[in-house]
């Protein structure tokens, strides 16, 4: 079930038109980029999943996506040249900031039934990636993904970037949560195969 969650979400943060691609998005297995990112990369991720009863699966997924900008200006001026890059005369979403990136992304995802429930999708929904995976009965996804949390940009080093130790590549990082994508599979379902 994540695994089609995290596809859609990640096809759909491609094509949103908010300049993400094949590069500067994909699925890893955790937070951090891969070796070969450029300035910015956004890695989906997987998170809990839970169920809140006993007969019947109610399950609710979480996932993160994690965005790592590479900090190109000096130290002193990451703060107000990178991650609150505030520049009047550029739209609102077509500003580079990592601030800026981050509500784009929080924006894009939040209740956004078409990357989750709705069928018929350009990309796949998370529902449609479970029918064409499926050779049985499908109880997809009922609700979206609901925004949870950011945590505050932090620095970070070359490991971070799978670098030397001592290298000088510094990034800023910050990891965004969401979670509430509710699928259910009713009691009544005694026999077949399921997803």
């Amino acid at each position: 079930m994540i695994d089609a969650l995290i596809y859609a979400v990640r096809d759909a943060i491609r094509s949103a038109g908010i300049n993400y691609d094949a590069a500067t998005c994909e699925i890893m297995d955790d937070e951090r980029p891969p070796p070969r990112c450029g300035n910015y990369f956004a890695s989906v991720h997987d998170g809990m999943m839970r169920s809140d009863s006993d007969n019947q699966l109610n399950e609710f997924y979480e996932f993160k996506v994690t965005l790592t900008m590479r900090v190109t200006v000096p130290l002193d001026r990451v703060g107000d040249q990178q991650i609150a890059r505030n520049i009047a005369r550029i739209p609102l979403g077509e500003r580079q900031g990592f601030y800026a990136k981050i509500d784009r992304l929080r924006r894009l995802l939040h209740m956004n039934w078409a990357i989750v429930v709705l069928t018929g999708q350009t990309p796949n929904s998370a529902n449609d990636n479970l029918a064409a995976w499926s050779s049985g009965t499908v109880y997809g996804f009922v609700e979206p993904m609901r925004f949870l949390s950011v945590e505050a940009p932090k620095l970070v080093g070359g490991e971070w970037f799978s670098s030397e130790p001592d290298a000088e590549e510094v990034g800023i990082k910050a990891t965004l949560s969401f979670g509430g994508c509710r699928r259910m599979q009713p009691v009544t379902a005694s026999s077949g195969p399921f997803v």
